[in-house]
């Protein structure tokens, strides 16, 4: 199992993102908990990004709404934001 470490960014835009779509968190709570089992899950779209995003990767919550993290180290990663693509693709 994974272990997931959260920005302050990322937990900034996690309240924000369920305060306004509370029925986010248990589909929320349930892709993280695949993920964590599993990240090569098909039900995930789990992907690596490009360009100046080179180094993150991101995984679907919904059509719209992602989560982009970073590896760190084998076992861990870091969740750098969430949110639909204008906000997860924002650097």
């Amino acid at each position: 199992m994974l272990k997931i470490r959260r920005t302050g960014n990322f937990n900034l835009q996690y309240s924000t993102l369920t305060e306004e779509f509370p029925q986010l968190v248990e589909l929320i709570d349930l892709q993280v908990k695949l993920f964590s089992r599993n990240p090569d899950d098909t039900r995930l779209d789990n992907h690596a990004l490009k360009r100046r995003l080179k180094g993150e990767w991101a995984f679907s919550i919904t059509d719209s709404v992602r989560i982009v993290y970073e590896w760190e180290g084998k076992t861990t990663v870091r969740f750098l934001r969430i949110g639909p693509h204008d906000i997860a693709y924002k650097l």
